[in-house]
């Protein structure tokens, strides 16, 4: 038998499935989770970050969900080595101080990242 008759079937079969595909969308970014790395200065400075970074502008959108993911991936990575635990709460602080003081008075994303949480 030859598969030459089904060839036209099968191409509209094909066309068929294109066209009730959903067009693809940007994800949202992830929620950050509430405990991270289990240092709350931490955890907080990562649950600001996004809000915080959008509302100063201090990486352009395409950029700011790679920028968290190195953060928290750097973050991750002290928090399981046992020399630089110990210091990284001071570290999260500062960064959150630093995030604090680049966000404009009355924006968004200064509720979140003053809130005292840091």
């Amino acid at each position: 038998m030859s598969i030459r008759p089904l060839l036209p079937l099968c191409a509209g079969l094909l066309l068929a499935g294109c066209a009730t595909t959903r067009p693809n969308r940007p994800a949202a970014p992830p929620a950050a989770p509430a405990a991270i790395t289990g240092i709350p200065a931490c955890d907080a400075y990562l649950a600001d970050y996004l809000a915080g970074h959008r509302a100063a502008a201090i990486f352009p959108a395409d950029q700011l969900q790679a920028h968290y993911q190195a953060m928290r991936d750097s973050l991750l990575q002290a928090a399981h080595d046992p020399h630089t635990r110990p210091y990284l709460d001071a570290r999260c602080r500062l960064l959150s101080s630093q995030l604090d003081q680049g966000l404009p008075a009355g924006s968004p994303g200064a509720a979140a990242a003053g809130s005292g949480t840091h």
